[in-house]
């Protein structure tokens, strides 16, 4: 079924989203030499994963495989308030990228992009069907920030005219097809 305004359905999106499969953060990694289980219930069964910190980097245990993640830090400026400190980033097993999060895509530990995992988030397939739905939310969110009266207010009231004719135009054609 192809979505249309007004019908609650959602386009089938041509990626898999980041939300749908499971994925150790950066900020769910252990202390130094020490190991966490982390879970997470997916579709078809339970993922069950033992996150170990060493010298060498990330050792995570699924199942029988395991895989050891490199990790990259380097140093920070000194923001105005103080502190400074050190950035420290993931490394892809398959594509040696810097990342926050890998993922469990197809059985491999990998990152989000384009030629590892193949993964998009969902703010990006969100009303990807009817473009002129999303330019007139942004065009009402700026028209309530505005002078009632004013002559940008005139004009932004236009536009959010033309997008609804858009979208009218957009679901007659989706209808008659």
């Amino acid at each position: 079924m192809v979505a249309a305004i007004g019908t609650g359905a959602i386009p089938v999106p041509n990626r898999r989203l980041v939300g749908d499969v499971p994925r150790p953060t950066l900020r769910s990694l252990p202390a130094f030499g020490k190991s966490i289980d982390l879970r997470w219930k997916t579709p078809a069964d339970v993922l069950h994963a033992t996150v170990t910190r060493t010298a060498e980097g990330v050792l995570i245990e699924t199942g029988g495989t395991s895989v050891r993640v490199g990790m990259r830090s380097w140093p920070m400026p000194l923001p105005r308030r103080g502190g400074g400190g050190e950035r420290e980033r993931m490394v892809c097993p398959r594509c040696d990228a810097s990342r926050d999060a890998l993922h469990w895509v197809d059985g491999v530990w990998c990152c989000r992009g384009r030629g590892c995992g193949n993964l998009s988030h969902a703010s990006r397939h969100r009303q990807r069907y009817c473009t002129a739905i999303a330019r007139r939310a942004r065009l009402r969110r700026k028209l309530i920030r505005t002078t009632p009266g004013s002559l940008q207010a005139r004009r932004l009231r236009e536009q959010i005219r033309r997008e609804g004719k858009a979208m009218l135009a957009h679901a007659r054609e989706q209808r008659s097809q």
